[in-house]
């Protein structure tokens, strides 16, 4: 934890450890306890950058746990929207079409959309108010999930279906993003603006799966 991050005022503190809550849900861990098994099995028979990837959301875990050890992030109560996007992810891991349903809610949904708004945020954030360890650590974080929305890409077999499949997560997301309103906007964001980048985030997502 970075050493003058109790001068930081509190609904900014606040503000950060509801976000990063979603990247790491600690408490709720032992609800998706089977994505593991599931991520790792998948990524076996992929190859490629899959199992890499995999490492490396586990290494995000790591940093936003060693960082809140002080102020364990188990604490922070996370909504049912939230709880719904990732309830539904196990169930798509275990569906024949996996690969097409997890490049929908995960890669392009969860990462391309929902992660990379939090992720503005947090650096936007934490630069701003001088927390220089917890930037440092989600730079890394944003060029790793940038590449992990490329590779999204590369699992696609039934682009209609997956650009389908955006759409009507959609709305799930913008969910999740509202429901997080009081944490969000002391930040200095409105929660509309951010619904309006949402759509200007996923807009080129759906081009690029057409265009596949």
């Amino acid at each position: 934890m970075d050493a003058n991050w109790k001068q930081v005022p509190i609904e900014v503190r606040e503000g950060i450890r509801y976000l990063s809550a979603h990247f790491y849900p600690e408490s709720l861990m032992w609800r998706w306890s089977e994505l593991k098994r599931l991520a790792f099995s998948s990524a076996k028979t992929v190859k490629q950058y899959s199992l890499q990837q995999v490492i490396e959301e586990l290494e995000h875990f790591d940093f936003f746990r060693e960082y809140f050890k002080e102020e364990p992030l188990s604490n922070v109560k996370l909504p049912q929207s939230y709880i719904e996007l990732f309830d539904g992810l196990v169930e798509d891991f275990k569906s024949p079409n996996w690969k097409d349903r997890v490049a929908a809610r995960f890669h392009m949904i969860t990462e391309g959309v929902l992660a990379t708004v939090g992720l503005k945020i947090l650096n936007e954030t934490s630069r701003k108010h001088g927390l220089n360890k917890f930037n440092e650590g989600i730079r890394v974080i944003i060029e790793d999930e940038a590449r992990h929305v490329n590779f999204g890409f590369s699992l696609i077999e039934d682009k209609e279906y997956v650009m389908r499949r955006v759409e009507e997560l959609f709305p799930l997301a913008v969910r999740i993003v509202k429901d997080g309103k009081e944490k969000i906007e002391p930040l200095g964001y409105s929660v509309d603006e951010l619904i309006g980048l949402m759509e200007e985030l996923k807009r080129p997502r759906i081009e690029k799966i057409k265009a596949l």
